[in-house]
């Protein structure tokens, strides 16, 4: 797997990428719902013989905005990428998270990402949101990337009726209930049932 990390600058000294199906996400922990979106992505990929890319980011937003200490990550960005070799994923873009990049419009982070990335087919959960403030979901990025590329929105994922989140699963975790945050981590590397205790 090839891991490109990505800012402002890098993206404009980037080498013309290949077409790719490329799933969005922050993707901390890489849970069931998270692999969801990236077996969706995977199947798309095999089906029209492109590379399978993730894009995810070095930091959560609310690190930039907020002075959280008390956030906590499931992994670092070494071991999502691990997860993501692990899923067979061909080229694995980190974006820095900074100021930059979070006061994006919607069509800037279309047009110089997405497009940018010579993705043919996106795919993110249906609870993606991107652009200043997170406030364009999969709807928009539907309707302002239709003249460049297909847009494919995951389904949620629910485990006894509750939407798998890793939100819920740091919740679990702050709780001491291991065993039913490893349920909803599931079983990607055996490593990763331990990775949290």
């Amino acid at each position: 797997m090839q891991v490109i990390n990505l800012d402002a600058h890098r993206l404009k000294m980037l080498a013309p990428q290949p077409p790719l199906v490329l799933a969005l996400g922050f993707f901390d922990g890489v849970h069931q719902g998270h692999q969801r979106v990236i077996q969706t992505a995977k199947r798309i990929a095999k089906q029209r013989d492109l590379p399978l890319a993730v894009m995810t980011f070095n930091r959560h937003a609310s690190q930039l905005f907020k002075s959280q200490t008390t956030f906590r990550y499931l992994n670092t960005v070494a071991q999502k990428s691990q997860h993501m070799a692990a899923l067979q994923v061909d080229r694995l873009y980190i974006t820095d998270f900074n100021h930059q990049f979070a006061g994006l419009t919607p069509t800037a982070f279309i047009k110089d990402y997405l497009v940018g990335l010579n993705a043919q087919v996106v795919v993110a959960g249906f609870d993606y949101t991107f652009g200043q403030g997170g406030a364009n979901g999969m709807r928009e990025l539907a309707e302002l990337g239709a003249p460049y590329f297909e847009t494919v929105t995951v389904d949620r994922l629910a485990n006894q009726q509750l939407k798998v989140s890793s939100t819920r699963i740091r919740g679990l975790i702050a709780r001491g209930q291991i065993e039913q945050a490893n349920d909803l981590l599931g079983t990607l590397t055996r490593h990763r049932r331990h990775s949290i205790r």
